[in-house]
């Protein structure tokens, strides 16, 4: 997996939109290939208000997909794995070790599957972020006496993105991908705040949706409208750390034996996690990740529009009832709602990993899980779903 840095390296040799291409084998007649790319896109964040940058894209693709493409008739099925509010996609979707990787396992089953990174994180962007006086306030503490000595002013006094400029780079990525490979729909994966940007753009744009997956989708905003200030006031950027992490949004919610099959993973997914962040993984002892302060709004409104058929999976100790409204307030016909039993926030990273990625891939493919296109599934701790 290449870092931030290595990727922000190749953003400035190559010109926008250009790829490198690296093949992972995974057999030898036919590996998936990871393909990076930089799609060009006139930002809408307040700080970078009209720039042109390159939003990191990664693509993953059987050879013999990638091959065959020839953006008509023969285009394989797209799908396009948006990110939540920390961890970018290629740590969230695409973990380099083992049986991890959510997008491979599309891949291996014919999709051509691209995962894109927003504005400040991992290779996309990141305005105004290395200073660490734009860090919130409330969070200095951890940098002091690291990169701080004491407190200071945030010199940009605002957040950094909101969910219009979030709906606009998918929509740049989405645009791009149909023109590349000759579709007119794309489907959608979102996990966690990745659900209401996926959700937005799905909203407005109800005939370029296939199908959507929402895993642990974001509880309602408490403001569905923009601010009345704009930029709102702030910070740009806040921060997590290793522990709070683990300790407090993971293994506070792993509650059964086994949940964690290979607790490796944590250690390999905070490394991969560093690669991707940039200066932020220098400013503390054993680093910190780095995420932009966001204006949230239109979650609620935006939902209810949805039209595509909707697969909703959350982990049964994942702050379900509030995470559950999501599902609740979906009004398509074709929807269905799994619960995975001894499954947490993290569940990409977890035993019942398989009944995630074999849902997904029904869903994605037939419009079903277990030959159901609407209702509520089950699947129990060994990752049977009933």
């Amino acid at each position: 997996m290449q870092g931030a840095h290595g990727l922000q390296r190749i953003l400035r040799i190559f010109t926008a939109g250009l790829s490198l291409t690296v093949a992972l084998a995974y057999a030898a007649d036919d590996p998936v290939l990871t393909v990076h790319r930089f799609v060009p896109h006139t930002s809408t964040v307040p700080v970078n208000l009209g720039t042109p940058v390159g939003l990191y894209v990664r693509e993953r693709v059987l050879a013999s997909v990638a091959r065959n493409a020839d953006g008509g008739k023969n285009s394989p099925p797209v799908v396009l794995f948006v990110h939540g509010g920390f961890s970018p996609s290629a740590v969230a979707y695409d973990l380099n070790y083992k049986d991890f990787s959510w997008m491979a396992h599309l891949a291996q089953a014919g999709f051509d599957v691209f995962a894109m990174t927003h504005t400040a994180y991992g290779a996309s962007p990141k305005p105004v972020m290395d200073d660490p006086c734009n860090v919130d306030p409330k969070q200095q503490s951890l940098l002091i006496p690291h990169v701080l000595k004491e407190p200071c002013a945030p010199r940009y006094p605002y957040k950094m993105v909101s969910s219009q400029s979030e709906w606009d780079e998918v929509e740049t990525v989405a645009n791009y991908l149909m023109k590349l490979r000759g579709v007119k729909k794309i489907s959608m994966v979102g996990w966690s705040t990745g659900t209401p940007r996926i959700g937005g753009y799905a909203a407005k744009h109800p005939d370029k949706v296939e199908r959507i997956v929402f895993l642990a989708p974001a509880p309602f905003f408490a403001n569905d409208k923009p601010p009345a200030t704009f930029p709102e006031p702030g910070a740009p950027v806040i921060l997590q750390t290793r522990e709070r992490l683990e300790k407090e949004r993971w293994l506070a919610d792993v509650k059964c034996e086994g949940q964690i099959d290979d607790d490796s993973v944590r250690d390999v997914m905070w490394q991969a996690l560093m690669k991707e962040e940039g200066i932020g993984a220098t400013w503390v002892p054993g680093g910190l990740m780095r995420a932009p302060n966001r204006m949230n709004y239109g979650w609620r409104e935006n939902i209810q529009k949805i039209q595509a058929p909707t697969l909703v999976v959350l982990g049964e100790f994942d702050n379900f009832e509030r995470r559950q409204d999501a599902w609740k307030a979906l009004s398509m016909q074709n929807r269905v709602f799994l619960k995975v039993a001894c499954g947490s926030h993290y569940l990409q990273y977890e035993k019942n990993r398989k009944a995630l990625h074999a849902a997904t891939l029904e869903w994605l493919r037939h419009g079903t899980v277990m030959g159901q296109k609407a209702g509520s599934l089950s699947a129990d701790a060994h990752g049977s779903i009933r």
